[in-house]
């Protein structure tokens, strides 16, 4: 896989990350061996992925501390992104809520570098909003910890412009991340041309619209029970499940799976720094893997857009 640069940062990533949010399992997803996990890093890792991406609350601290020790053999070759701003008081998803104080995050950072086995975060994100604190404590902690030598780079997840460019004034943005699909453009009205304008690296989640968007029917996505996928179905509209069809239909013209397809086309558009796969499944990362080598006519590209619609 080519290399990019992550915005205007001196992070080099692949287009693909190895998203850890499966991993953590519950209560978002079922439970997975320990051994599996690092073995699934592991393998994402000699496929050529080096971003990988997790969160404190992906299973309560478990998918921090799987991932630390699947990368500790190559920690040097890879680059970690995690995030701060969503608590829990007991392991539960009604027991989760935001704060990104100054003292929150000051301990979330050593609990993190901890759980990771790592003395420095490449990339910090605050994970969402948090309305009660102001935005120039939050980002000015942020600052404090990089100057403190805990992380390199940080960022934002799930912001809006409005609020990309209030916590601009008070230090350096480098990231956004947020959710991005064929069946979800919204940030292409305004956040994807703010960050492509302030060369703000994007790292796109869901592209695979939890699991819509890939070979799998909605009955085998809802017998899967995932918690995670079914409110995504409960939402689903008929025209959406219209454009999957159409957008089938083209992908078959590359003879892959439907996932690469989309993948690939994810990827290539404009502004999308690296695109985050999750999974649970080895044969998942390698169709993510593959979707790297794929290149897209412009009339499919085209086609593509027509289905869509968007920008």
């Amino acid at each position: 896989m080519k290399i990019r640069q992550f915005g205007d940062t001196g992070l080099f990533i692949t287009p693909i990350t190895f998203g850890a949010w499966e991993i953590g399992g519950q209560p978002f997803y079922k439970d997975m061996p320990e051994y599996d996990s690092i073995a699934l890093i592991t393998e994402a890792f000699e496929l050529g992925i080096n971003f990988f991406d997790t969160a404190p609350v992906y299973g309560f601290g478990q998918s921090e501390r799987v991932l630390g020790k699947a990368i500790k053999r190559f920690r040097d070759k890879v680059v970690i992104s995690t995030k701060c701003g969503l608590r829990w008081k007991d392991n539960s998803l009604a027991a989760i809520y935001k704060d990104a104080s100054k003292k929150s995050i000051l301990q979330e950072i050593d609990d993190s570098r901890k759980r990771l086995d790592t003395d420095v975060i490449d990339l910090y994100l605050v994970h969402w909003p948090d309305v009660n604190t102001p935005i120039g404590q939050t980002i000015e902690t942020l600052e404090t910890i990089r100057d403190q030598g805990k992380i390199k780079y940080y960022g934002l997840s799930n912001f809006s412009t409005q609020q990309i460019d209030q916590a601009a004034l008070y230090g350096s943005i480098s990231a956004l991340q947020s959710p991005y699909s064929m069946l979800n453009l919204k940030i292409e009205n305004s956040e994807l041309p703010y960050c492509i304008d302030n060369r703000i690296g994007v790292q796109a989640y869901s592209p695979l619209h939890r699991g819509v968007l890939t070979d799998k029917t909605i009955d085998q996505l809802r017998d899967s029970a995932e918690p995670a996928i079914n409110w995504i179905l409960d939402s689903m509209t008929e025209q959406q499940g219209r454009k999957v069809l159409g957008l089938k239909e083209i992908s078959r013209h590359y003879g892959c799976p439907f996932a690469s397809f989309v993948t690939a086309w994810t990827i290539a558009s404009p502004g999308i720094t690296t695109a985050i796969i999750g999974t649970t499944k080895p044969q998942h990362i390698r169709e993510a893997v593959a979707a790297a080598s794929i290149v897209l006519s412009a009339d499919d590209t085209l086609a593509v857009r027509n289905i869509i619609g968007g920008s």
